[in-house]
């Protein structure tokens, strides 16, 4: 008999969790990449915010998300404006097509985070976010 153990099952739980979130991946609403939708996603919760500070909040380096930027403008999702206390500085904006995927995207993503949650009775999901909360290391 081969024994399992807890750490193997987590890792076997979080892949059937990776496997479940992307059967409809919520990140690739509108046709975006993942990529794309992660930085339309950042740009709805910070409107108004700029390149450098979006680079900072995602990780990245400010030509990455400017390449990013660019690609989301063309498609009509990103405006830029200038900063109305620093006229050198782009400030940049979701078009109401960009909020409108973003939107979107939560909302697919919302639905999948209930139906997961709904296998469980309220006890029981309070008690299993209560265990992710302190199993899981936050690294902000």
């Amino acid at each position: 008999m081969r024994i399992v153990t807890n750490s193997k099952r987590m890792e076997l739980v979080l892949a059937r969790l990776r496997s479940y979130w992307e059967t409809v991946d919520p990140r690739r609403v509108g046709g975006l990449t993942e990529s794309q939708l992660s930085l339309l996603l950042s740009l709805s919760e910070h409107p108004g915010c700029r390149v450098q500070d979006t680079a900072q909040r995602l990780d990245l380096t400010a030509p990455t998300i400017s390449i990013g930027v660019r690609r989301l403008e063309r498609m009509g999702l990103v405006l830029r404006d200038t900063d109305p206390d620093d006229q050198r500085a782009v400030c940049l904006y979701l078009s109401p097509q960009g909020r409108r995927i973003a939107s979107k995207a939560r909302s697919l993503r919302a639905v999948k985070l209930e139906t997961m949650l709904s296998a469980l009775t309220l006890n029981e999901q309070e008690s299993l976010l209560e265990m992710l909360e302190r199993a899981v290391p936050d690294i902000d």
